[in-house]
């Protein structure tokens, strides 16, 4: 078996920021700990497998190219979309029993995912040597069976680096979360330090000035409201990203026109049906990019959470928002759009 310590230790890190951010997303303590790794080609992998699960591929941009996948059992998935709409356990436990997931579960379990995503693309960032970005595509229910009878379904034939790694939340009986890294990406990620010094130093140097110089993304605030709209405006840039700010009934196609908008904003009072059907407007005017979108209002109710995610929206905020936690949350969304 090949060796991958320094992979080995990214993904460590990335799990344990993917279960804190995740468990705080949850409103519950969530562990993610280490169980093993080994290679292991696709079609004995998916032999193994008895129970159905979601498949999530998530793309390796810019300078470590390829494609990883991230897989959750079914009935883990139905436990954690639970819990985030905050389902009564017994029912939940019910759910699992009957293998029972709704659209409404299924809107709370893609916010789940888009959340580790977003932790993973935080930690890869930080550790890598060289530029990275991760881009998640929608999880994709497998039935044991059916793999090897198409090459990309759910995911391409070869030999993976495998790493496994158990849930735990109390009161609830999860299964694991596991990786599965081609290895040639595999490769691609651990020799992170085995560049020349020296071209590293001389790269870093070079890229220093232009970050420094260029805001980090565009980030779109929509507000009715001109003082908070001043304020999130103030916050973000703060951050290095670049701002365009607008009304609620603002021309959207006209600033969704700019191509380096990475992350929306809208602030709210009440997210009624009528401030949340913005969501669906803005998908309509986004010329079929899914940009992320972070809904921030005075309440919240649980129908409001559940209509919120239905339209589209990434995440949720209650006004008003302490500054860390919006940059934080509006960061994460630029990272995974």
């Amino acid at each position: 078996m090949s060796e991958f310590p320094k992979l080995h230790d990214m993904l460590k890190s990335a799990l344990a920021k993917a279960a804190e951010d995740c468990g705080t997303l949850l409103g519950q303590d969530l562990e993610i700990s280490e169980s093993t790794s080994r290679e292991v080609k696709r079609d004995e992998y998916f032999r193994g497998m008895e129970d159905a699960s979601f498949v999530v591929a998530i793309e390796s941009q810019i300078e470590y190219q390829g494609t990883f996948y991230l897989v959750l059992a079914f009935r883990d998935a139905i436990v954690l979309s639970g819990t985030l709409l905050g389902v009564p356990p017994p029912r939940i436990q019910e759910k699992k029993k009957l293998a029972i997931l709704e659209a409404d579960d299924m809107d709370a379990f893609s916010e789940i995912v888009n959340q580790l995503t977003g932790s993973f693309n935080t930690v890869f960032k930080q550790r890598l040597p060289r530029k990275v970005h991760l881009k998640q595509y929608p999880p994709n229910k497998f039935i044991p069976g059916t793999a090897g009878k198409d090459a990309e379904n759910p995911v391409a034939d070869g030999e993976y680096y495998l790493l496994q790694a158990s849930l735990r939340m109390a009161g609830h009986d999860l299964e694991q979360v596991e990786l599965l890294i081609p290895l040639s990406l595999a490769n691609l990620f651990d020799l992170q330090e085995n560049h020349d010094e020296k071209e590293l130093e001389a790269d870093s140097t070079s890229d220093a000035p232009e970050a420094a110089a260029e805001p980090i993304g565009t980030v779109l605030i929509l507000d009715n409201n001109d003082r908070e709209r001043q304020r999130f405006q103030e916050i973000l840039a703060e951050s290095g990203v670049r701002p365009v700010v607008g009304s609620l009934d603002a021309d959207l196609e006209k600033l969704l026109a700019q191509d380096d908008v990475q992350a929306i904003l809208v602030g709210m009072d009440n997210a009624d049906e009528q401030e949340l059907a913005l969501c669906l407007e803005i998908q309509t005017h986004s010329r079929g990019t899914s940009i992320p979108i972070i809904l921030c209002a005075r309440q919240w109710t649980r129908t409001g959470v559940l209509k919120a995610l239905k339209n589209g929206a990434r995440d949720i905020l209650l006004k008003p928002c302490p500054p860390d936690e919006l940059t934080t949350k509006v960061l994460r969304m630029m990272n995974t759009a």
